[in-house]
């Protein structure tokens, strides 16, 4: 009986183990929750939003021009809006010229003119329908203070992309990876409540003993 070992000494070694083995079960977990998250810089002239909206922004002379359209597919009519306002202050500029030019590798340069729309600042603009291919997209902006152009560099036209098997297959996997470590989780769970009451039951033999 001197040589046996009370449950105070045994029961810390016991809990680190089972620590270990539920940081373990958790890891895979909490790596999945993070994958392929960016934590790099944001492109800021142009931003793609869930709705499908792409708003694309550049700094000309004091303004700062704003075009926010629907991703650009072939051969469709699409409306646009146009917002001008003062980079340094975001005051809007009203009663402006709004011209959208759109350059084409094999084809001359398409302008299309916006309308000021409800909202001070804000101008419309239906963008004509287009043949896949990229363009290079600009505004011209005309007011009491100058003239200015907002290049916007190069946009493709595309039709939408397809989902693949592949990618559906991916999702799916993860979620199987995801459901096992739940269920590791789970079973780990209930064998450290099974420690947990031989723990008891034991030291309740040796304190009647």
């Amino acid at each position: 009986m001197k040589n046996k070992k009370s449950m105070s000494d045994i029961k810390p070694y016991r809990w680190r183990r089972w620590l270990c083995v539920f940081l373990l079960m958790v890891s895979p977990v909490a790596g999945l929750g993070h994958g392929g998250e960016d934590h790099g810089a944001e492109q800021a002239s142009v931003v793609a939003a869930s709705t499908g909206m792409v708003a694309r922004t550049a700094k000309v002379g004091e303004w700062e021009v704003v075009i926010k359209h629907p991703s650009l597919e072939p051969d469709k009519e699409l409306a646009a809006r146009v917002f001008v306002t003062k980079h340094d202050t975001n005051e809007p500029i009203e009663g402006a010229n709004i011209t959208v030019t759109i350059s084409g590798v094999d084809a001359a340069p398409t302008q299309v003119l916006a309308v000021a729309g409800n909202t001070p600042g804000v101008y419309e603009v239906m963008l004509p329908p287009m043949p896949k291919g990229a363009y290079k997209l600009a505004v011209q902006v005309g007011a009491d203070s100058g003239n200015e152009t907002a290049q916007f560099g190069e946009v493709q036209v595309a039709s939408p992309p397809v989902v693949e098997a592949s990618s559906v297959n991916g999702w799916a996997r993860t979620g199987l990876i995801i459901l096992a470590a739940l269920l590791g989780l789970g079973a780990t769970g209930v064998t450290v409540m099974r420690l947990m009451q031989s723990a008891r039951s034991r030291k309740g033999e040796t304190a009647a003993a």
